[in-house]
This record gives C-alpha cells, structure tokens and sequence, in this order.
C-alpha cells in the first residue's frame, strides 16, 4: 500500500485522483521496462519509485508513444 508520498499531496500536485492513477501507472511501467535492475523485480517497488518521482516533480506527465 501507498503511504508516502501522501495521496493527497499527489492529488493536489496532478490535478485529481485520475491523473494521479495514470501517470504514477504509466511510469511504473516504463521503469519496469527500461530499468529492472533499479526495481530487482518487484511491482510493488516501482509503483513507490513511481509516485516518489511525481512528488519531487521529476515526472510532470504523461509521454504519447
């Protein structure tokens, strides 16, 4: 389960709940694919890893293939 960073503060950092699903989702993803090694495996990791980005403001969006 997701405890830190705060749902709320990534709401608030997005915009709504829906944006905050599909861009912490679509970057857990392209880190599952592109860097594994960082993850060692695990979903739950790169979720984390994910929605940690979104807080610090690394990732801002979402990026069309």
């Amino acid at each position: 389960m997701l405890f830190e960073p705060p749902i709320d503060e990534l709401v608030r950092i997005t915009g709504c709940r829906y944006a905050v699903a599909v861009i912490v989702g679509a970057r857990a993803k392209d880190l599952e694919n592109k860097i594994p090694t960082l993850l060692n495996g695990s979903a739950n990791l790169a979720i984390n890893h994910a929605a940690q980005e979104v807080f610090k403001g690394e990732v801002i969006g979402v990026q069309s293939k």
